[in-house]
């Protein structure tokens, strides 16, 4: 079997829904793209509604590519959907901080922590419902209660390592003589995802999603 993503009599099937829905995760980072550029003034040679089917075109190619490479090590294609998956949660992060930003111009202070909160929260949020159904395919559990708790154990931590990261960069280190306030807060809200990508990966690898034991009979 060249993965567990798409292994089994409906491999076929299973691997083109892998690559609608790595799809809809590009077109979605993609389109969650768009306040970031116009908040930072970022100039791009392509028109800006076309980022999120660029975004769509590059996950299903990612994901297609992962294919073959799974042919001699099976956990890559996993990895790949967890990779494309944390690429759309910074984009929910960034996107809608850069979004929040954007309406109400202010970049700094106590509005940048609540708005750095509701975006790491929906991007956590974001990260369990996919890595859930779709990475690690573990929509059927026995215990759903443990998993709930579990899930909110680690989002709470993540969530307050890196807003507690973030705006120690932005509020109490502070923009540096030349750098606008709106970078400055993208640069702590990098560092602040940062410093959550292994509290994110070990809690849902091996506390949220963890596998049963598998316990072998005697013949």
């Amino acid at each position: 079997m060249a993965s567990r993503g798409f292994s089994g009599s409906d491999g076929g099937g299973t691997l083109v829904r892998d690559i609608v829905l790595a799809l809809v995760v590009g077109f979605l980072t993609g389109a969650l793209t768009v306040p970031v550029v116009i908040n930072l003034g970022i100039a791009i040679r392509v028109p800006l509604f076309l980022l999120p089917f660029i975004g769509a075109v590059l996950f299903a190619g990612a994901l297609l590519a992962s294919c073959l490479v799974a042919l001699r090590v099976p956990s890559f294609f996993e990895f790949t959907k967890f990779a494309v998956v944390g690429v759309l949660n910074s984009g929910v992060d960034f996107g809608i901080l850069n979004a929040l930003m954007l309406i109400t111009g202010l970049a700094s202070g106590g509005a940048f922590l609540a708005f750095k909160s509701v975006s790491v929260t929906l991007g956590v949020i974001n990260s369990y419902i996919w890595n859930k159904y779709w990475t690690f395919s573990a929509a059927r559990t026995s215990d759903a209660r443990r998993e709930l708790v579990s899930f909110m154990v680690v989002t709470l931590i993540a969530v307050g390592v890196n807003v507690a990261g973030a705006d120690v960069i932005v509020n109490v280190i502070g923009a540096p003589s030349g750098i606008s306030s709106k970078l400055w807060a993208n640069i702590g809200a990098i560092s602040g995802a940062g410093l959550t990508l292994f509290t994110n990966f070990f809690g849902y690898k091996f506390f949220v999603f963890r596998k049963p034991a598998v316990v072998a009979l005697e013949p």
